[in-house]
């Protein structure tokens, strides 16, 4: 078993979002992204499948030619396939996000 406060992690920088990796074992890597209002995680491809889900704050997610809301108690999954995503903060934001590393068959 693997406990983690999510409260403990939590830390913004004016220099840009924060990413705190706080699981990587087996089939599954787990981190906390702290985004300030007006902040982004630039465009990055994935190799594998990640589960975003939003903890606190607002803004928007992009995958590919997709946009979609974000906010407190949203979940969004995005496939290995996708060729590009990002997210921008239109204010303060804490995001879960969990990537599950097999392959699928």
């Amino acid at each position: 078993m693997n406990k983690t406060e999510i409260s403990k992690l939590v830390e913004y920088s004016e220099n840009g979002p924060v990413k705190k990796v706080f699981y990587d074992e087996g089939n599954i890597k787990a981190q906390i992204m702290c985004l300030k209002a007006e902040q982004t995680i630039p465009p990055c491809k994935m190799n594998h499948d990640v589960l975003f889900y939003v903890i606190k704050g607002k803004g928007y997610i992009f995958v590919d030619d997709e946009k979609e809301e974000l906010f407190e108690g949203t979940v969004v999954v995005v496939p290995k396939e996708a060729k590009t995503r990002s997210i921008k903060s239109d204010e303060d934001m804490i995001i879960l996000g969990v990537q599950g590393i097999y392959d699928r068959k």
